[in-house]
Parts: structure tokens; C-alpha cells; sequence
């Protein structure tokens, strides 16, 4: 069995950067990352970032490059298509390809994943009228009309985008609030060729080799009815990637981890950090935060364990 100071499950934005935080306070981290590269959610931003300090204008690809390049100038130890088999929280050890590995402590940065509406036809037509993403897929669907799905700041920047290039795009969303911020509702209010369909849920997505419509319920009504399309966006917002730790560890009713301030689970030595946990703000910044707090809050305890 192989040992670490700390082991860090993920290599988003939070995991990069408890590594490099780990490495500031003289901590041997090792991050392992599921995923054939690191980035995690990085990867799926195509938009030009705008709040990020210091590096305006950078997709969320280009960014990872520079957390990666920062790792490698550093010699730090990450590895990248890591098949975790299993992990036990409590002895704080991680099967990863057939290696068990142990560590003193455990910072669990595997983020979240974007949630799918779980309906009939859904992973039928996946990359065939099915998109999880406006800003990748706008010009695929140009001139079609289409249906987006969702009541957030993502649902909402889609619908912008995409009527540049669509004649009609239709919002769908099951009630008539909306979390998305004010600025971008009130833009895509006074877009002509967004048209809103609230109170409304997608019951099955349908068509031959590509989507031609979706089956829709009334949710106060109860009625069902079709609407034609040429494609629907999902924008429905994430779900945790808290699979491994099934049965471990308390999880919230979405089935988040819990932690205090410090980043601490209610497990000994455990931490938990960026999206993962269900951050007041699901953004780069909190979950590079995170990692800093609880890379900090274990070199702490190591060293008042040691003044003992």
C-alpha cells in the first residue's frame, strides 16, 4: 500500500487548487482526477470568461491551461484518467487501478455533472437534437427553431445566444419564477423571438433519426400536448458526483456534501470542496476558495498535533 499526506479526488478548479495550496504549506498532495484530463467543468465553458480576476477574456480551456502549466512548473504529483475503484472515508484509503492507497487526509473535489431530465428519447438523440450546451451547439442548429429547458442563469444565457441564430427559441420551465439574475431575464423578455412556456415539463423527446418534437405537460392543467422542434437544449443545472461515497458520509436532499467552514465533513479528516459541496456560488473563484481553506485547515491541524 502507497501513502500520501493527502490524497485530492478531482482535478477541477477546487482540486488544482488544494494541490497547489498543499504544496505552499509543505504538504505532500496527490491529486487523482476520473476524468482522461483535468479541468472538470473548465472544459464545458465555452463562453469567454468575464468575472475571473486578473484573466478576462480566457474559455474555460485555456484557463485549465494555465492551472496545469502552474502545476507543472511546479513538479506537483496529479494524475489524470485515474480509475478509482473504490474509496473507504473512514480508513481514508482510495483503490485507484488496482493500487491502495492511504493518506492522512482526504479533500473530495469531484464536483458535479450537468443533470439530465431523465424522460424517454433523452439519450436517444443525445448529438442528434439533444444539447446540453447553447454557446458549443448554437451554429449546428442555426436557422431551426428550438426549445431550451431550465429557469437559471444558464437556461437564460442560452436562449440569448441561440436567437441570434434561431427564428424562434422556446423557453420551458415548470413554474412562472425564475432564479436566473434579473438583467439577463429581463433581456431575454424583451428578445421578440423568445417565447416563454412556464408551468410546463417534458415528459419524452421524440422523432426518427433526429429530435422533431417534444410530448409536454400543462403542470397545473395536467394536459398534454406536442410541440414540433428542431432541437432541445437541457440547461437544468447540476447534480454532485458523490457516487463513491454512497453509504459513507451524510448527504443533503440533493445529495450534496455537508461541510462546516473550515471545509470539514463530519468525517475525521475528511473535506469536501467547490461545487460538490453546493456553494452560495457556484463560480471558479468559491471553488479555488475552497481548496486554499481546507489544504490550510489540515496543515493547522497537523501542526498543533505536532506542539503536543
Amino acid at each position: 500500500m502507497s501513502q500520501a499526506e493527502v490524497i485530492i479526488l478531482g482535478g477541477g478548479p477546487a482540486g488544482i487548487s488544494a494541490l497547489l495550496w498543499c504544496h505552499s504549506l509543505h504538504l505532500r498532495g496527490r491529486l487523482l482526477e476520473r476524468g482522461e484530463e483535468l479541468g472538470g467543468q473548465l472544459l464545458q465553458m465555452y463562453h469567454r470568461l468575464t468575472d475571473y480576476p486578473g484573466l478576462p477574456g480566457l474559455t474555460g480551456a485555456e484557463l485549465r491551461d494555465r492551472f496545469v502549466d502552474h502545476l507543472g512548473e511546479l513538479a506537483l504529483e496529479w494524475q489524470a484518467g485515474c480509475r478509482i475503484e473504490a474509496v473507504d472515508l473512514r480508513k481514508r484509503t482510495v483503490r485507484c487501478a488496482g493500487e491502495e492507497i492511504s493518506a492522512g487526509a482526504l479533500i473530495l473535489a469531484t464536483g458535479a455533472r450537468k443533470r439530465t431530465l431523465g424522460v424517454p428519447g433523452e439519450d436517444r438523440f443525445v448529438m442528434r437534437g439533444i444539447s446540453y450546451s447553447g454557446t458549443r451547439d448554437h451554429s449546428a442548429y442555426a436557422g431551426r427553431e428550438v426549445c431550451v429547458v431550465g429557469g437559471g442563469d444558464s437556461a437564460i444565457e442560452n436562449c440569448l445566444i441561440l436567437s441570434r441564430v434561431c427564428p424562434r427559441v422556446t423557453l420551458i420551465h415548470r413554474s412562472d419564477r425564475f432564479r436566473a439574475r434579473d438583467s439577463w431575464l429581463s433581456a431575454a423578455e424583451a428578445t421578440p423571438n423568445i417565447h416563454f412556456l412556464p408551468w410546463t415539463e417534458v415528459l419524452e423527446v421524440e422523432g426518427s433519426d433526429q429530435v422533431e418534437s417534444l410530448r409536454l405537460r400543462d403542470r397545473r392543467s395536467g394536459a398534454e400536448y406536442r410541440c414540433g422542434t428542431g432541437a432541445l437544449f437541457v440547461k437544468i443545472g447540476v447534480q454532485p458526483n458523490t457516487d463513491l461515497f454512497a453509504g459513507q458520509i451524510s448527504l443533503d436532499e440533493e445529495g450534496y456534501l455537508m461541510v462546516d467552514g473550515s471545509q470539514r465533513t463530519e468525517v475525521d479528516e475528511v473535506y469536501a470542496v467547490g461545487d460538490v459541496t453546493r456553494p452560495v456560488c457556484l463560480s471558479i473563484a468559491t471553488a479555488i476558495g475552497h481548496g486554499a481553506i481546507a489544504a490550510k485547515e489540515i496543515a493547522l491541524r497537523r501542526l498543533a498535533r505536532s506542539s503536543v
